[in-house]
């Protein structure tokens, strides 16, 4: 997936603001709008496809959990979906009940000593963007350029011109959800339906 670098970032903010360089204090209030608009942007939808796993298998505790991590896998930062088995190979998969606690996922009803492992969906951990960082997804890019912008210009008293670059920058993320919103019409990767045969103890 397209990546930009967070200096093609910076530089995109700067050349909104028509400065020739910020100081050193607001070079990092922007970092730090960056980081809370990303947080934003990546909380608006559990399904952009950078962040989405599908049917990763993950070994189960003995009592039944999924924790968050596990050695050489992506910390899981929202669960979404857990399946007996690998999903979307066949046209029936049984899907277990679970919720969430600080440990991880409890899978309810679950025969511990017939499965091992499962198989979940979920979001991938947003990373914390640095000076240095190389990988700002491209899909939240404009977004974050207009809308730390504005928050700078809030920060500068600036809320009329503020108001007007957060509109900018709500058009660009609003044109990314929905080309999500378009695929998830398409597939069922979100979508569950709730049957007889999956409300049952496996």
């Amino acid at each position: 997936m397209q990546t930009k670098t967070y200096s093609d970032l910076y530089n995109l903010v700067q050349a909104l603001s028509g400065v020739g360089s910020f100081t050193a204090e607001e070079k990092l209030n922007i970092l730090q709008f960056v980081n809370r608009r990303a947080f934003e942007a990546y909380r608006t939808s559990p399904s952009w496809p950078r962040y989405l796993v599908i049917g990763e298998e993950r070994t189960l505790g003995t009592d039944g959990l999924v924790p968050y991590a596990q050695t050489g896998l992506d910390t899981i930062s929202d669960f979404q979906r857990i399946y007996r088995s690998q999903p979307f190979l066949r046209n029936s998969v049984l899907e277990y009940e679970f919720y969430v606690d600080s440990n991880g996922a409890h899978i309810l009803n679950i025969v511990t000593t017939d499965s091992t492992s499962a198989f979940v969906n979920y979001q991938k951990e947003l990373p914390t963007f640095t000076e240095e960082s190389t990988d700002i997804p491209y899909e939240f890019f404009f977004y974050l350029a207009h809308a730390a912008y504005a928050d700078f210009l809030r920060m500068d008293g600036q809320t009329d011109k503020a108001m007007t670059e957060e509109q900018v920058a709500g058009t660009y993320l609003a044109l990314e959800l929905e080309k999500i919103d378009l695929r998830s019409n398409n597939n069922t990767i979100n979508q569950k339906f709730s049957t007889y045969v999956n409300r049952q103890s496996r």
